[in-house]
């Protein structure tokens, strides 16, 4: 049971964090237009929407599969 968890804690994140990689652009950047030499720092707030995103969800997921595992 825990093993199972611990596969669904690290591909939780994953899944989450392409789809924030995909949907970037439609959720935070619906005025904004790109110019040619704007586009590291999009990338790099996609970048970091992404890790913080990742992050977080895998934080989360263990912190529960610790609880779930150690009924204690």
């Amino acid at each position: 049971m825990t093993i199972l968890l611990g596969i669904i804690a690290i591909l939780l994140p994953v899944a989450a964090g392409v789809w924030v990689w995909k949907n970037f652009d439609r959720i935070f950047l619906k005025t904004a237009e790109i110019d040619s030499n704007d586009h590291l720092p999009i990338y790099l707030k996609k970048l970091a929407a992404v890790f913080l995103t990742t992050s977080f969800l895998l934080f989360i997921c263990f912190q529960l599969v610790f609880i779930v595992s150690n009924p204690a």
